[in-house]
């Protein structure tokens, strides 16, 4: 029997809803960090711009964020 036949077969013993809640948390990140070089051009000079000003302390409280959200949709 292979890892994954084993893996499916403890998951299907699983009766715990919130240890398979955080098993698909789990495996849904893998997905997402597998796919993370499509991010396009755009979204990485974003992500880069992010990261400098975070570095530089140019950060906002959640509030500040949430106004600052509130802002941008409704332009």
């Amino acid at each position: 029997m292979d890892i994954k036949e084993k893996i499916k077969e403890r998951v299907n013993d699983i009766s715990d809803p919130q240890l398979l809640v955080e098993l698909l948390r789990a495996v849904e990140l893998e997905h997402e960090i597998d796919h993370i070089d499509v991010l396009t051009e755009l979204e990485k000079k974003s992500i880069d711009e992010g990261i400098e000003e975070a570095e530089s302390h140019k950060l906002h409280s959640t509030t500040e964020a949430k106004h600052l959200v509130r802002e941008w949709l409704r332009e």
